[in-house]
């Protein structure tokens, strides 16, 4: 069973520290598309975690939603306070 990898576990934080809040909300906003996989990545927070992140950027206004669909959410950083454009089914 040599051709098998063992992969080491990953230690996610599932609560924010000071550190990794600052960190959120210093970087986050800055990056130009972000995924809870990606915020997940580099910050090293759980799935969940990076979620209510979201959350919470959304409602301060520091992000805006491009899609959101059952399996994946993307999000863009807000430019000059400017909401960004949704687009909908109806065209």
């Amino acid at each position: 069973l040599s051709w098998l990898k063992v992969r080491d576990k990953l230690n996610n934080l599932v609560l924010f520290n000071k550190d990794t809040y600052d960190k959120l909300c210093k970087e986050v906003p800055n990056y130009e598309l972000v995924t809870p996989a990606v915020m997940s990545e580099r910050l090293k927070i759980c799935r969940s975690l990076s979620r209510a992140a979201f959350q919470e950027m959304l409602h301060k206004g520091l992000s805006n939603l491009v899609t959101k669909h059952r399996a994946q959410v993307i999000y863009t950083k807000n430019t000059e306070g400017r909401v960004a454009p949704t687009f909908s089914k109806d065209g």
